[in-house]
């Protein structure tokens, strides 16, 4: 068979509309041979009527008039020139629509990451520093209370899960009253409370405590409640009110482990803003003046760290402390910039 009758077999009204060949039949048939399509049509009886109906539609393109314009040159230069300021509105408020869109969509990429970014921030860790000569009052997750003495680090994490330990890591000191969450006679993880310092892990329930790190020396004052300290070297032992623990590794003591009763009020002096003093020596207050206000302290004659004292100090100033020591140790004191020069009158 001939290839190019096979080339229209599926043709539809359409695809003759678009064909030359067919076009020109239809509109010339005197100029081009009527052979082809009376075979074609004659081996594919079908695509009769698909040939009729496209020279229908041919032939009525042809019949239409062309529209006539009733304005002349000059008029169409002028409604030219009149659609010139509306199509340049147009395209300045397709402008600025893009512009606002484009601002609109930064601004909220900008607050979805500020969400995101606070969502985030509610399960890292919370860390707490008070400066030299600085107190601070701390409301934890659980609504249990740290006050945390000057020189100080606490860090926890945002969200407590309820099926985890509440857990804090202290440098420096501080006093916890611990919120008791445990229902009676259920004991769940999440109502331990643990406090980790130097090498010991402090585990409580609802309990008010003191603890102090300060030079290699650990110091647990226990007032309610109880605490089971656990250390890396093996040591397990359950602490009672009134008792406190104490753990100094410092290179003078070479680790002493030891349990002794405390003085609620000495041991809490600090909170009020004093520094008990009974029976303790200037090489302790020299310890205050540079673990808690940040100073270096020259003491010239080391003869006079051993001297001891008696009473309470108001250390909301350190010149409340130096005050004290020039009075009852008759020594002269002088302070450059962060040191402080003891020296024998």
């Amino acid at each position: 068979m001939n290839s190019r009758l096979s080339k229209y077999k599926d043709y539809k009204a359409a695809d003759f509309f678009a064909d030359e060949d067919f076009v020109l039949k239809a509109l010339m048939p005197e100029a081009t041979s009527n052979d082809f399509w009376s075979e074609l049509h004659l081996h594919y009886p079908h695509l009769l009527d698909e040939m009729a109906l496209a020279k229908t539609w041919i032939l009525l393109i042809q019949n239409q008039t062309t529209a006539q314009s009733t304005l002349s040159s000059d008029e169409r230069w002028d409604r030219i020139q009149a659609q010139i300021p509306i199509y340049e509105s147009k395209k300045q408020r397709s402008h600025i629509l893009r512009t606002l869109l484009r601002w609109t969509a930064s601004a909220a990429a900008i607050l979805l990451f500020i969400m995101v970014a606070y969502d985030v921030s509610q399960f890292g860790t919370k860390e707490t520093n008070t400066a030299f000569g600085e107190q601070r009052l701390l409301s934890l997750p659980d609504s249990s209370i740290i006050r945390l003495n000057s020189n100080s680090h606490i860090t926890y994490v945002r969200s407590w899960k309820t099926d985890k330990p509440r857990e804090v890591w202290l440098e420096g000191e501080g006093m916890f009253e611990v919120k008791h969450t445990a229902v009676k006679n259920r004991l769940r993880e999440s109502d331990f409370f643990i406090v980790h310092v130097g090498d010991l892990s402090l585990t409580v329930l609802g309990t008010k405590f003191n603890v102090k790190d300060r030079r290699g020396r650990i110091e647990v004052a226990l007032f309610e409640g109880s605490v089971r300290i656990q250390g890396q070297n093996g040591e397990d032992r359950i602490l009672k009110p009134g008792e406190t623990f104490v753990y100094d590794t410092s290179a003078k003591a070479n680790q002493v482990v030891q349990v002794v009763t405390n003085d609620a009020n000495r041991v809490l002096s600090w909170t009020r803003g004093e520094l008990s003093i009974e029976h303790n020596s200037l090489a302790n207050i020299v310890d205050v003046l540079e673990d808690n206000y940040g100073y270096q302290v020259v003491v010239e004659d080391p003869t006079l760290l051993n001297k001891r004292f008696t009473g309470v100090i108001p250390v909301k100033k350190v010149d409340d402390i130096l005050f004290v020591i020039k009075h009852t140790m008759n020594v002269n004191i002088e302070m450059k910039n962060k040191q402080i020069i003891i020296k024998p009158n």
